[in-house]
Formats: C-alpha cells, sequence, structure tokens
C-alpha cells in the first residue's frame, strides 16, 4: 500500500521496469489515485494533471496513453513538464485570487540569454581592466579579450544559475577565502562578488529578476493552485526532487487528496544503515558524517524524509527485473563507510547473474570506441522487435556515433540535439558577438 500513514501518497517504479508504460498502466487502472478514473468514459483522463520530468517525456507519454486506452483518439490528461509552469493559467484559474493572483501577474520578466551573456561580459572585461589585475610592470593577470571574456562570463552565468537553484546566500562567499591565505584568491573572491553585487545592480536597473528565480517563484505559485484545487487527481512522476523549489512542488502533490508521487528506481534493496548514511545521519552516531552528495538515491531520501515517508512505505508500482542489476549497482553505489558489507552481501552467484549477457569492450581511441558503439547498434536492425540506445553524457562521442551510423544510412533520433553555439549559426553569431566588443 502506499504511504498512506503519513497522508501522502509514494510510488516507485523499478529500474529495470519500462517506467512511462508501467505509469499510465497504474493511472488506467485506478492504481495511482483510488478511484480515478471512475468509469470508462473517453473523458475522465481529462480531470487529471499529469507532471513529468522534461518535455521529450510529455511528448512520448502522449503517444504512450493512445496505445494504453486501445483507442483510435482519446482525452488525455494534462501533461507537462514539471518547471514549465502555465502564467496564464495561474492568473486565470479560479483560486487565482488574492495573492496568487498577483504573483502571476507581477512577476519581473527574465532577461533573454543573449543580452545576460553580453552584460556578464562587459562586467568581466571592467574586472579584468582593473588596476589590481595587472602585475608591477602593467602586465595582465588575467586574459584581457573577448573570447576569454565570453568563456568566464558564461562560466559566472552557470555559478549564478546554480547559486539560484540551490538557494544559496551570495554573503557565504565571505566565508570561503581566509585573509591568511594567498592574495591571489582574494582576487578570485572579487571576481566572484560580480555576481553578488554589480549583477543584482544591474537587474534591478532593468526591473528583472533571474531565470531561474522566475521558474522557482511560479513552480512555487502553481503548488500554492494545487493546493487551492484539492479536487481533481494530480500526478508528479519521474522526478527526484533534486531542486529545492521542485521538491516543494512534489510535497504539495504528494499530500494533496488526489495526488500522488512516483519516484524512478527508489533503491530498496540498500540496507537501513547504508541508506541513512547517504544523507549523513547514521542511526546510533552521535556525530553525523558528511552527506554523500553525489550518490544517485541522495535527492530521493532527503524528498522521503521532508514527507516523513520511510523507504517501507512506498508502494512498488513493478516488480525488479530477474536478472538483480539493481541490487548489483545498489552495492556498487554504497556509501564508502559501509563497503565492509559487500562480504556478506555479495556472492559470486549474484554477480554472475547480474552480468549475464553484459560485454565490455576495450577500444584502443576514441574514433574505435565510436565504431565499436555504432556496430552494436546498427546489428539492433536485424532484428524486427528489436530497439537499442546510446546513453552517455559525452557529446562527441556521440557525434562520432551518428556520424558512423551515417556512412550506413541509419537515422538516429538524438534527444540532446545540438547546442547552439556549435551549429554554423551560432558560431557566425559568436562571431559578430566577439567583432562588436573590440
Amino acid at each position: 500500500m502506499a504511504a498512506t500513514r503519513s497522508g501522502v501518497r509514494v510510488f516507485t517504479i523499478a529500474s529495470s521496469a519500462p517506467f512511462l508504460p508501467t505509469l499510465i498502466r497504474a493511472l488506467i487502472d485506478g492504481t495511482l489515485v483510488p478511484g480515478f478514473p471512475a468509469s470508462d468514459d473517453p473523458l475522465a483522463l481529462t480531470a487529471a494533471t499529469l507532471y513529468l520530468p522534461t518535455r521529450r517525456a510529455c511528448r512520448l507519454a502522449r503517444d504512450l496513453f493512445v496505445d494504453a486506452v486501445g483507442r483510435n483518439a482519446a482525452l488525455l490528461p494534462r501533461i507537462r513538464p514539471i518547471g514549465d509552469i502555465d502564467e496564464d493559467e495561474l492568473a486565470f484559474a479560479d483560486a487565482a485570487s488574492g495573492v496568487l493572483a498577483e504573483a502571476a501577474l507581477d512577476l519581473p520578466p527574465a532577461l533573454a540569454p543573449l543580452e545576460r551573456r553580453l552584460l556578464l561580459v562587459r562586467l568581466v572585461l571592467q574586472w579584468a581592466a582593473s588596476v589590481e589585475l595587472h602585475g608591477a610592470g602593467g602586465a595582465p593577470l588575467v586574459a584581457h579579450s573577448p573570447a576569454a571574456a565570453l568563456r568566464l562570463a558564461d562560466d559566472l552565468a552557470r555559478l549564478i544559475d546554480d547559486m539560484t537553484t540551490r538557494q544559496v546566500a551570495w554573503d557565504r562567499l565571505d566565508r570561503i577565502v581566509p585573509d591568511r591565505f594567498d592574495a591571489y584568491w582574494q582576487l578570485s573572491l572579487k571576481f566572484l562578488k560580480i555576481a553578488c553585487e554589480a549583477w543584482p545592480a544591474i537587474l534591478e536597473e532593468r526591473g528583472a529578476i533571474e531565470a531561474a528565480a522566475r521558474r522557482d517563484r511560479l513552480i512555487a505559485a502553481e503548488a500554492a493552485r494545487l493546493a487551492a484545487a484539492t479536487e481533481e487527481p494530480v500526478i508528479a512522476a519521474g522526478s527526484t526532487g533534486s531542486i529545492p523549489a521542485t521538491a516543494k512542488l512534489l510535497t504539495t502533490i504528494a499530500r494533496l487528496p488526489h495526488g500522488a508521487v512516483v519516484l524512478p528506481g527508489l533503491d530498496t534493496d540498500l540496507d537501513d544503515v547504508a541508506w541513512d548514511m547517504i544523507g549523513g545521519h547514521a542511526p546510533g552516531s552521535e556525530t553525523p558524517g558528511p552527506p554523500a552528495f553525489g550518490h544517485p538515491q541522495f535527492a530521493m531520501q532527503a524528498l522521503l524524509q521532508s514527507l516523513g515517508v520511510d523507504r517501507t512505505m512506498v508502494t512498488a508500482l513493478a516488480p525488479h527485473a530477474p536478472h538483480g542489476r539493481e541490487r548489483l549497482l545498489s552495492e556498487a553505489m554504497r556509501p564508502a563507510a559501509a563497503t565492509e558489507r559487500w562480504r556478506e552481501r555479495l556472492d559470486a552467484g549474484a554477480i554472475d547473474a547480474a552480468l549475464v549477457d553484459l560485454a565490455v569492450i576495450e577500444a584502443a581511441n576514441a574514433d574505435e570506441e565510436a565504431l565499436a558503439i555504432a556496430i552494436a547498434l546498427r546489428e539492433t536492425l536485424e532484428h524486427e522487435h528489436k530497439t537499442a540506445a546510446l546513453a552517455t553524457p559525452d557529446r562527441a562521442l556521440a557525434r562520432r556515433v551518428i556520424a558512423a551510423l551515417a556512412r550506413w544510412d541509419v537515422a538516429v533520433d538524438d534527444s540532446s540535439g545540438d547546442a547552439l553555439g556549435d551549429t554554423p549559426v551560432g558560431r557566425f553569431a559568436r562571431l559578430i558577438a566577439e567583432a562588436a566588443l573590440d
């Protein structure tokens, strides 16, 4: 049973199960929200709202819904990306009155990405041209060119976005570089203070706010709207709540009378001691250890804690696959302080069973690596009902694989696409921007 003892409904889908088909099946058969849908009425599903992590997941869900209902056409739930809030709905919904309407209508705009980037470049160039950034002979201590300023501005923009998203106060910068450190570190700190002193002044002058801050405010307004509209089913699926604003939205949805949160691949195999270590609070320890921020379960553990939900209260919508790879991955990701339990939890039989049908290729170079992957993907076409996917954070590798497949006329659906700066138009725009700064 889902976590109803704390007034919340939380589910999970195993990593080895198809996420969207399992989710849609659970919604249609009434597992997610008891009593919904109440009938086979084609209009029944339209009362629900389904939040998914990305626009791509939303598009795929629409196609899968049509297959799941078994009709040529169907009226579907409202399916939205969890971070893309409809401002018009906030402003004109029945519940949008008073503070909520004001939050939607009076929200300042965000700067356009190009305008923001060029303004940051100007601030970086001013910082680089200051007297303290030159040595005794007048030689600059940092590269003073438009290209270098663009790179520094992009790094600074990423820092601003991360600090805003994580809701970290800028005054914490004052404590990261003590006075006893070398003067070079103080210069770096002054560079970072562009983001907390000069940049806010520019935003105030233009009556704008950061795009990340605007998104967070919209998510907060959406949570308030959902809390007021308690009659309709609302499901959030696939998000781990790694962003504080998103975690608050998930908490609101989980506590709605007809709400449900579906977590992706919650680790139910890890023992309780190691699970608590992920959050930095091992049971029985007077001095908590450092949280395992890089652990893939860290965000979900924090979300469950905020909900007051134990893992045993989370309902699995699909069982683990029999190969046991989830358990092996769980042990591989075990916090370092608890790895002594490998001796009792891992045996040769379990490892061998989890590694069946897995292969490792040691490539001599990047081209050989891409060609090996392309051949493996190409072989899938020999089987009518098989599919294959390449999951990699390395865009250079992905491009090499796509180029290799193109030689065999194999079309690829590249979900990441190309960054604008890597396209001919983007490179041309960058040249124009650099010329304008000279």
